[in-house]
C-alpha cells in the first residue's frame, strides 16, 4: 500500500464509477427501464459530482493515514517528492541554488520523518 494521494484517487474513481454502475443497473431493473440512455447534461452532472467525491474520499482517507506506520523506504524519489508536497513541505528537491545539489533520497525520507513527527 501506497499512502499517496494519486494512488488513494486511482482506487476511488474505480470504487464510485463502479457503484455508479451498480445503481444505474440496479435501478433499470427495478423500474424494468426500455433503455439507459444518459443526457449530456446529465453526463457532466454526473462527473461533476463524482470529482467532488474523488476529492472528498482522496482527502478524508490520506488525512487518516497513520504514517509512523509506513515504511518510507519502498516508495521512490518521485513518490517521496508527492508524499512531501502532500504533507504542505516548502523544501527544495532540485538544485534550487547556485551549488545547492539536489537531496538525496535519504535527506528526503528525513524531511518527510520529520514533517511527520510534526504532525
Amino acid at each position: 500500500m501506497k499512502p499517496l494521494k494519486s494512488q488513494i484517487k486511482i482506487d476511488a474513481i474505480k470504487m464510485i464509477e463502479a457503484s455508479n454502475e451498480s445503481i444505474f443497473a440496479a435501478l433499470h431493473e427495478k423500474y424494468k427501464t426500455i433503455g439507459g440512455d444518459i443526457s449530456p447534461m446529465q453526463q457532466n452532472q454526473l462527473e461533476e459530482a463524482q470529482e467532488n467525491l474523488v476529492h472528498t474520499f482522496t482527502e478524508q482517507v490520506f488525512q487518516n493515514i497513520d504514517f509512523t506506520k509506513v515504511n518510507l523506504e519502498e516508495l521512490d524519489k518521485d513518490e517521496l517528492m508527492e508524499l512531501a508536497y502532500s504533507l504542505d513541505w516548502n523544501g527544495g528537491w532540485d538544485a534550487d541554488e547556485e551549488g545547492q545539489h539536489p537531496m538525496t533520497k535519504d535527506e528526503l525520507i528525513e524531511a518527510i520523518t520529520n514533517l511527520i513527527n510534526e504532525l
